[in-house]
């Protein structure tokens, strides 16, 4: 009797266990048809292009990361703000970018915005711009060789925070003051802080205007048809600790009519600061109009039809949804714990970053204005703590509604340790469909806050692969020494595989400039030249001209040698500086190759092979 119990019961416990084995392998093979679904997606072959560039500010890196979307592949370093030697970027005290960032403040800075420039509501691939908010100062970068072409210092402010452009002309890049300071009157008395938003001339970056408000500036947006700009504010109640900050139950938006701020400084209203005009936003009725939120909002971000204002809520688990013309609120809708920042996509979407969730969001922005119950479309977790989001094209009128980067604060065990200092992690969303997948994690020095995507067709024609000979550039067979008293200039060529000349001679303590110019004709055959003791490195790309200037040491031999793999001669591109005792008898001949015809004779039979 107890065998004709026990057999049922073993045949039922075989059959759930079978069960169970069935649905653990049906789960797992789901799991790993979903992931080779998602590299499909993000697979790019060796030699084919990615879809998208996707710009990444770099954080206290100083600089601008370049990404291929989709396969996250890292492309290249846009160095700004700090010096980057292997780029031979402002680390040479004599070279020309060394200055102008010395010239504007500290060799270091902190990236957080990435603009790129517009026409008619689409981007244009002319320029980029990033904002510096350690040391109050704005870049831009030229996107045909994807280096600075200005940095400016902006007055009257600290914390310069959120960055955009003036839409839709792009006349003005604007910036924020996120902290408040007495620019007036220098004292530190918090009774007279203030902050300012700076108009700055989007070509040349000179400051034009400033408005002046009782408050804070944090993030920015612009709407689209040329008039208002948009600001979150938090710290309306002008308070120096974290605890004053929050002691209002609201906080504001701010609306700047840019039109009547145009105007207000034809008509002479305004107090010049510094050498730039202040307009005080309580002098000029209308110029600034604070629209109430929940406290201490963060983000702010015009919707592509340019129709409402959404303020992502922080300390409230609402966005609020701002009519962008009548500036009235017109919905608060609930998304989820610690609501960040909000992109778009081509279908009337927002997704918002949830930093308490570690989520994004994804919901109708009419059905939530209607208060329909099923504006929530879809959530999707992230690893971990997601700041900024941003869609492809979202800051544009059309945005294409294929990828969203989650930006996130934390990695957690993501990637392979490396120590207590984590790598950031960047997470690619496919939101194609109704339900958003994510389909590639990627790590990033830190620490990219924002980013931007555009498409490679807008800029396939309008990057450059060598440089334009430059009027300063040093020409083949023009090669020279030049001294005047102590000051030596030495005018240099570089090509495969030669310096010319590979060889000049200065007294000790001289002050020698280096003009260094690569007469290459062909793309990506970039030369370098150091010079080991006195911390020289300069890199030179096809076509460029490069400066550096140095004082010679200690009398002795000093070689200068090629620091880019540039072909099988490569170990012998290299010359020698002969620094001699002072008033010593000088040799200024340049060798038998300073002449175009017998160094072209030094080229490789068969250029194309480099190509």
């Amino acid at each position: 009797m107890r065998l004709k119990v026990f057999l049922p019961l073993a045949a039922a416990a075989a059959l759930a266990t079978t069960g169970c084995d069935s649905d653990t392998t049906a789960r797992r093979k789901q799991a790993e048809a979903r992931a080779e679904s998602a590299a499909r997606q993000v697979y790019v072959p060796p030699g084919k292009l990615d879809d998208y560039y996707a710009f990444l500010s770099g954080g206290q890196s100083g600089s601008v990361f370049v990404y291929g979307i989709p396969s996250c592949r890292f492309i290249k370093e846009i160095p700004i703000f700090e010096p980057r030697a292997a780029l031979g970027y402002a680390n040479n005290p004599g070279s020309e970018t060394y200055k102008r960032l010395a010239a504007t403040g500290p060799l270091w800075g902190d990236t957080h915005h990435p603009v790129l420039s517009q026409t008619d509501g689409r981007y244009d691939g002319r320029w980029l711009w990033i904002n510096d908010k350690a040391n109050d100062r704005v870049a831009k970068i030229d996107l045909r060789t994807f280096e600075v072409a200005a940095i400016a210092v902006v007055p009257n402010l600290q914390g310069a925070h959120g960055l955009a452009a003036w839409l839709p002309s792009c006349k003005y890049v604007f910036v924020n003051g996120e902290l408040e300071t007495d620019a007036a009157g220098n004292t530190t008395d918090p009774e007279k802080y203030r902050s300012v938003v700076a108009f700055l001339d989007a070509e040349t970056l000179e400051t034009k205007f400033q408005i002046s408000f009782v408050g804070n500036a944090d993030i920015a947006s612009s709407g689209k048809d040329g008039r208002y700009v948009f600001v979150t504010m938090y710290n309306t109640e002008n308070a120096v600790s974290s605890e004053g900050m929050i002691e209002f139950d609201r906080d504001a938006v701010g609306a700047i009519d840019v039109p009547l701020a145009e105007k207000a400084l034809a008509e002479g209203k305004y107090t010049t600061i510094n050498g730039v005009p202040v307009i005080e936003s309580e002098k000029v009725p209308g110029v600034l109009t604070l629209i109430p939120v929940p406290k201490n909002p963060h983000g702010c971000n015009v919707t592509p039809d340019g129709k409402y204002v959404l303020a992502s809520g922080k300390l409230s688990p609402t966005v609020t949804i701002i009519d962008a013309k009548t500036l009235k609120v017109i919905a608060e809708p609930e998304v989820g714990l610690g609501p960040l920042h909000t992109t778009f996509d081509n279908r009337g979407n927002a997704y918002t970053s949830l930093f308490v969730d570690s989520q994004i969001v994804k919901w109708n922005i009419e059905k939530a204005i209607a208060g329909k119950p099923d504006y929530i479309v879809d959530r999707v977790d992230v690893h971990y703590n997601v700041g900024h989001t941003k869609a492809a094209g979202a800051d544009t009128s059309h945005p294409s509604g294929d990828w969203l980067l989650s930006l996130n604060k934390l990695s957690k065990g993501m990637f392979l340790p490396v120590g207590p200092a984590m790598p950031e992690s960047q997470e690619l969303i496919d939101i194609s469909g109704d339900r958003m997948r994510v389909v590639a994690a990627f790590p990033s020095l830190p620490e990219p806050h924002d980013a931007v995507m555009v498409h490679r067709s807008v800029l396939e024609d309008i990057v450059v692969q060598t440089h334009e000979p430059q009027p300063a550039a040093v020409k083949m067979g023009e090669e020279k020494v030049v001294r005047n008293g102590n000051r030596v200039d030495v005018y240099m060529t570089c090509i495969r595989s030669k310096f010319v000349p590979e060889q000049f001679e200065v007294h000790e303590g001289d002050e020698v400039r280096l003009h260094l110019t690569n007469v290459e004709t062909v793309r990506d055959m970039t030369h370098g030249i150091a010079i080991p003791r006195l911390g020289i490195n300069i890199a030179v790309d096809p076509g460029q001209t490069a400066e550096a200037t140095f004082i010679a040491g200690k009398p002795g031999t000093y070689w200068y040698y090629c620091t880019w793999f540039c072909s099988a001669l490569h170990l012998e591109m290299r010359g020698r500086m002969l620094v001699k005792p002072k008033g010593a008898e000088l040799n200024d001949h340049l060798g038998p190759l300073a002449k175009e015809e017998k160094l072209r004779s030094v080229q490789p039979a068969a250029a194309s092979a480099y190509e």
